[in-house]
């Protein structure tokens, strides 16, 4: 799931990418997971970061495999 935070570089980013209080997401983060019901919304905000981030992803992030989210050329 690190990788996954990696994606922005301060929690408060992603925070105000998401519309999420900063406690939220600090949660999310001491936790190593993030409910899936915020899916949707983090791989649009990724997107918007130049980042490539699917569902199959996610859900292998939750599984505890390695995929990796990759940046697009700018």
């Amino acid at each position: 799931m690190e990788h996954i935070f990696n994606i922005w570089p301060r929690l408060s980013d992603l925070a105000a990418d998401l519309g999420k209080p900063y406690q939220t997401v600090a949660a999310w983060k001491r936790r190593g997971s993030i409910p899936a019901e915020n899916d949707l919304q983090l791989i649009q905000a990724a997107e918007k970061r130049g980042a490539s981030l699917t569902f199959e992803q996610l859900a292998l992030a939750r599984a505890g495999g390695t995929s990796h989210c990759t940046q697009e050329a700018s």
